[in-house]
């Protein structure tokens, strides 16, 4: 098993939205995703790092209203899930 603690931060993002997205079937998006890895990761390097991830294709996202507010959900791209799959079922996750 993988140990959550040596995943990069970008890992550790993918696996928290592929964590929601494919296990529980919920959406995740920004502030989410901030309040979840509170104390792991900076805000400031959460949005830098999806930024990353965007760019790299590794996720997509898509405007949705949320509580009747627009907000941009993210998903694991088709091309990365099976990476992050594996990367999921590896890591025993503790934060």
């Amino acid at each position: 098993m993988i140990n959550w603690k040596v995943l990069s931060n970008e890992l550790k993002i993918c696996y928290i939205i592929y964590e929601f997205t494919e296990m529980k079937k919920e959406k995740i998006w920004f502030s989410k995703l901030v309040d979840i890895l509170k104390g792991e990761i900076s805000r400031s390097t959460i949005s830098k790092n999806l930024d990353k991830l965007f760019d790299l294709g590794i996720i997509d996202g898509k405007w949705e209203k949320v509580d009747n507010k627009w907000t941009r959900t993210f998903k694991i791209s088709g091309e990365a899930k099976n990476f992050i799959n594996h990367i999921y079922k590896s890591t025993n996750k503790s934060i």
